[in-house]
């Protein structure tokens, strides 16, 4: 089985059990009228496997008969909205998501205020919504709003906003966005000023200021600052300091300095195992990129002025265990042929966290990446 970057999720058993229970209601010789609630039930079933257009007649059947009985701004319907949203989604078809996204939200603020926070999962799916039909201005400025809530809602300094400016900054990351880094200095100044110079959760944001570093090649203060408090901690849990270690040895991996990484690596595992070895186990069961920039595509190149569709292309390839791909090939691409060639060339030229079995670097054989990118349409 190859160690894939990504895949789809299972439907679980619990999902299908109650898919059965609903049809068999439904089919009983004197059938009860099915309730609003257990038709949304049975629609976000359908969307789990896939059956998006099924799904989307029992999420609209569903919400007539909830908002009959409690009133067409009920609360009862933001999740409703939102899981028909979902079957839009899937089903390829981002306006109607946004469309009746929208609805959610409004019923969230007229109940709820223009400003609670609850509303910030209708802000993320209509921000992926935005981006499936190529408006990233309006899917950034989503993103950007819904941090807005937060610090008005808590403070800019409060804690709670961290989750927030984290979410805001793993977009910023996915969008390859450099200015993702001044979240994660805005998420350190709040842990620093909230908890001291030497606590342990300094170390996750300050982790992910030298994974930015790698990656733009900069050499940063942010290693420097996190050796010192990997140094002078005392409160630090397994998770924190493991985490910190590993990002280091990327840092010399990165670098070419395999010895150095292997043994940042090594420490890194020994740590985690120390507390539980079954999450050493996963944390390295498989290669992790370090490095890799996935290659412009035409629009990133040329700008979004003219239309543009999404595309995705999958490679696989084995990872070496001091840390290099090998054998890179591109198994689909659609359009076929438009990228192959760049994902191939960075692909082989990245540098990959290899997976560890009982504490030491291994080779793994075939490990699967698969990335979405914009082109023309007329191209």
């Amino acid at each position: 089985m190859p160690a894939p970057f990504g895949g789809p999720r299972p439907v679980s058993v619990a999902l299908l059990a109650v898919l059965a229970a609903v049809q068999l209601r439904a089919q009983a010789p004197e059938p009860a009228p099915v309730d609003g609630d257990a038709l949304v039930e049975l629609a976000r079933v359908q969307t789990e496997l896939g059956e998006f257009q099924t799904a989307q007649a029992n999420y609209l059947a569903g919400i007539d008969r909830l908002a009959a009985q409690n009133g067409e701004y009920a609360p009862a319907l933001i999740e409703p909205y939102a899981g028909l949203a979902q079957a839009y989604l899937g089903n390829g078809q981002a306006a109607e998501a946004i469309t009746v996204l929208e609805q959610a939200r409004h019923i969230s603020q007229r109940n709820f205020g223009l400003l609670n926070v609850e509303q910030a999962g209708l802000l993320d799916e209509m921000s992926r919504a935005y981006l499936l039909v190529g408006d990233t201005v309006e899917a950034q400025n989503l993103q950007r709003e819904r941090l807005t809530l937060a610090l008005r809602r808590f403070g800019e300094d409060d804690p709670q906003v961290i989750p927030f400016r984290n979410q805001l900054a793993d977009y910023y990351d996915r969008s390859r966005m450099r200015v993702r880094a001044r979240e994660q200095q805005a998420v350190l100044a709040i842990q620093r000023e909230h908890f001291g110079e030497a606590d342990g959760r300094l170390l996750v944001p300050l982790s992910e200021l030298v994974r930015i570093d790698i990656l733009l090649g900069d050499r940063s203060s942010a290693r420097r600052r996190l050796l010192r408090v990997l140094e002078s901690t005392g409160n630090a849990t397994a998770t924190q300091t493991g985490g910190a270690l590993a990002v280091l040895g990327d840092w010399e991996l990165a670098l070419g300095r395999t010895e150095a990484a292997a043994a940042y690596y090594r420490d890194a595992y020994a740590t985690l195992h120390g507390e539980d070895p079954a999450a050493a186990a996963e944390y390295f069961a498989a290669p992790r990129l370090i490095n890799f920039v996935p290659p412009p595509s035409p629009v990133d190149q040329r700008g979004n002025r003219a239309a543009y569709a999404w595309g995705w292309i999958e490679a696989r390839f084995g990872v070496s265990a001091d840390g290099r791909a090998t054998g890179v090939g591109i198994v689909q691409a659609s359009p076929a042929g438009l990228m192959d060639a760049r994902y191939v060339e960075r692909l082989a030229e990245a540098t990959y966290r290899p997976r560890f079995v009982d504490g030491e670097a291994a080779d793994t054989a075939t490990v699967a990446y698969r990335h979405a990118f914009r082109y023309f349409v007329a191209e």
